[in-house]
């Protein structure tokens, strides 16, 4: 999926040269060593939501090419504050680590790198349902809504 979705990105980048923020969205998979998975929820509103995460990498010694992680990092942060502020319990915390994700099958890396406002956003997992990530996909469109209009 990452390589689809950077072919994707690349042909946008080019169409529209303008273009700030990408973000890769997909479903996380969480599941124990005996099998159990995973289906992690936060009731927003009184209503059952999947809980989200951003991930958002660095290259902390220069190694990976990826020389504007900095600006990634920021909008993560931003965008997860909003959603504590806004709706708490909806993200779990931050994934924050030195590596660019990369399709398991692939040697290519995902998208992070490819503009200055680049994050990956697990929304749930295989296990929740069509309506719990159908509502925090709502509820983080109105906080990257906020994110957005207040970058500088």
């Amino acid at each position: 999926s990452y390589d689809r979705s950077k072919v994707t990105i690349q042909k946008n980048l080019k169409k529209y040269p303008g273009i700030q923020v990408t973000l890769d969205i997909h479903r996380d998979a969480m599941s124990a060593s005996n099998g159990i998975k995973y289906k992690p929820t936060a009731v927003i509103n009184g209503k059952k939501a999947a809980q989200l995460m951003i991930v958002s990498g660095c290259d902390d010694d220069g190694t990976l090419g990826f020389p504007n992680w900095e600006y990634n990092l920021r909008l993560a942060v931003r965008l997860q504050k909003s959603l504590a502020d806004k709706y708490p319990g909806l993200a779990r915390p931050l994934d924050f680590c030195a590596r660019k994700y990369k399709d398991r099958k692939s040697t290519r890396l995902n998208n992070e790198n490819m503009t200055k406002g680049s994050l990956l956003i697990e929304i749930g997992t295989e296990v929740n349902t069509l309506d719990e990530a159908l509502y925090t996909g709502e509820l983080l469109g109105n906080s990257l809504v906020d994110v957005l209009n207040n970058l500088t």
